[in-house]
């Protein structure tokens, strides 16, 4: 079989080098973003803080998203760099709750419910911690930080949490439920888990029948109409300023929840109405492209630490702790919420004298939309989050907040930080790291300004933080209201659901079952736009899973 995967990101890695492993298989894999050869990962990619979500380089240009309907659009980062997510994500490694995967069943996605899927969590992860069960000697190198590297501030969660009930669990990924666990981590020997290091090794590039091609922009996919229907046969794509044509037996998109369905629409396959007003030549009449968009809500905290209370300054570690727990509201899942503590905020010599609560909606309703307005790939797409539309998201995320503000005033966390506050919604990393010489001469003032009096570094986050606000410390509170806290939400950088699985007869299904795109032979989507919803997770882990078994799936089928 000659196989045409299109994005080298988390998914696109997993395909590339399971399929490549028969060798009567030709794998071509193209990918628009830079190459990172296993041998020379550049440094802020190797770190286990993700230093690489602050390198510009390595994302889309240009891509903006909005956030609420009506709302303004923001900059919104999306990798374009080999790896993908996996390259430059926070690194959290979770695969969700069982009842995230029984829900795509219910969704149509016959053969993904929670039985069928962890066998291929299980095949995907090394998780350092289960010495010999299942999932200890996948690829994909999982860490959970022993008890012993907590930070103090991760011990008072716990405490906390286990006050309200909330007891601690020692591998979530294995005993997923509502408690305090500490938080499975992508990286080993203080070295990053990506689908470079992981799956696409130097033993794996080295495979005569696997060509990898960088910087390669996709125009289209090709597609055929004959007496027997329509059928994809390859690409049409721009490499160093010439445009080439590919062909395959079969074409796989793996370019991630904004860029698979962006390729599908250029390609003309998606609602017709709305691609002729995009200048596009409709070709398959396939109106769910693009839409049913899923992310993860969020806002964050920050807090000041005591020396006692911070991570070890040698530990890159940036999450190291998690409180799941459950909203109680009518029609909504247990386990819809969870509390994530950042050990770390920043790779200077402050970046522990801080640590952060995100306060993150993991099972939301709310769905939005990608499209595109021009046939061009070098006309970003167009997103719309439509963050907390559905009635029952805001109420939740709300929920979420207040968890936090419970906890800040338990007894048991009331030696263990100074002050807390609430911050702008931006994207996490970024919010106390500023790169070269201006950020080296922040960084040494943030040092020298949280380790002074309490009453100077409240002070100073409060101006630095704007239009964040101090919110109180272990003596006193100020209360959120409902406003302040949906007026800090924001997207987080899981997209899913935008070429979603579902039954061949749904109308709004874009794939079926096996990831075939519904009416086109010989074209697959394998990445997160299929999940029919977005799963209880960071999604970068169920991403893989839903790369292994679609490779399976092909494997099968050929």
């Amino acid at each position: 079989m000659r196989y045409l995967i299109v994005g080298g990101g988390t998914a696109g890695a997993v395909l590339a080098a399971r399929l490549s492993e028969d060798p009567a298989n030709t794998v071509v894999l193209l990918e628009a973003g830079a190459d990172v050869r296993p041998e020379a990962i550049p440094a802020d990619i190797d770190d286990a803080f993700p230093s690489a979500s602050l390198n510009p380089s390595y994302f889309w240009p240009g891509l903006r998203a909005r956030r609420r309907v009506g709302g303004d659009e923001f900059p919104y980062p999306q990798a374009r760099i080999l790896g993908g997510g996996s390259s430059i994500n926070g690194m959290w490694t979770l695969r969700g709750l069982p009842n995230d995967y029984e829900r795509w069943v219910d969704a149509g996605a016959r053969g993904w419910g929670w039985q069928d899927v962890r066998p291929y969590f299980e095949r995907a992860e090394g998780d350092a911690g289960r010495a010999g069960a299942p999932g200890s000697d996948g690829p994909f190198t999982v860490r959970r930080p022993p008890r012993a590297e907590w930070p103090g501030i991760a011990a008072a969660i716990e405490r906390a949490a286990n006050a309200r009930g909330l007891a601690t669990i020692d591998d979530i990924n294995v005993q997923p439920g509502c408690g305090f666990f500490a938080m499975p981590y992508a990286a080993q020997g203080g070295r990053r888990s990506s689908g470079v290091s992981c799956y696409l090794t130097a033993a794996v590039r080295a495979r005569p029948n696997l060509t990898i091609v960088t910087s390669a922009t996709v125009m289209r996919v090709e597609i055929e109409e004959g007496p027997l229907g329509r059928r994809a046969t390859g690409v049409t794509y721009r490499h160093n300023d010439q445009l080439h044509r590919l062909d395959a037996d079969e074409v796989v998109l793996s370019a991630g929840g904004v860029h698979s369905p962006a390729i599908l629409l250029r390609s003309g396959i998606g609602d017709s109405d709305t691609l002729r007003a995009a200048g596009i030549t409709p070709r398959w009449h396939l109106p769910g492209v693009g839409r049913h968009l899923q992310n993860h809500p969020y806002l964050q905290f920050a807090i000041t630490l005591p020396r006692h209370a911070r991570q070890s300054a040698a530990l890159r570690t940036f999450a190291c702790a998690g409180v799941r727990h459950s909203s109680g509201q009518p029609d909504c899942p247990e386990g819809d919420l969870i509390v994530s503590l950042l050990g770390r905020v920043g790779p200077r010599s402050f970046g522990t004298d801080l640590a952060m609560l995100s306060a993150a909606l993991y099972a939301p309703y709310s769905r939005g939309a990608v499209s595109v307005t021009s046939p061009d790939p070098d006309v970003p797409p167009s997103i719309e989050f439509r963050l907390l539309d559905d009635p029952r998201d805001a109420p939740r995320m709300v929920l979420a907040a207040r968890m936090v503000e419970t906890l800040l005033g338990s007894s048991a966390m009331r030696d263990s930080y100074h002050d807390a506050f609430i911050l702008p919604p931006v994207m996490a990393a970024n919010q106390f790291n500023r790169p070269g010489l201006a950020g080296a001469l922040i960084g040494l003032g943030a040092k020298l300004a949280l380790n002074a009096p309490s009453h100077v570094s409240r002070q100073v986050m409060a101006n630095a933080l704007k239009p964040g606000r101090w919110i109180g410390n272990a003596r006193a509170q100020r209360r959120l209201t409902d406003d302040e806290i949906l007026g800090a939400v924001a997207p987080m950088g899981h997209v899913t659901s935008t070429c979603r699985m579902g039954r061949s007869d749904d109308q709004e299904a874009v794939v079926d079952a096996s990831c075939r795109v519904i009416g086109i032979d010989g074209l697959r989507v394998a990445d997160a736009s299929v999940m029919p919803s977005t799963p209880s997770a960071n999604t970068n882990l169920p991403t893989i899973m839903v790369a292994e078994k679609a490779a399976d799936l092909m494997r099968m089928r050929a």
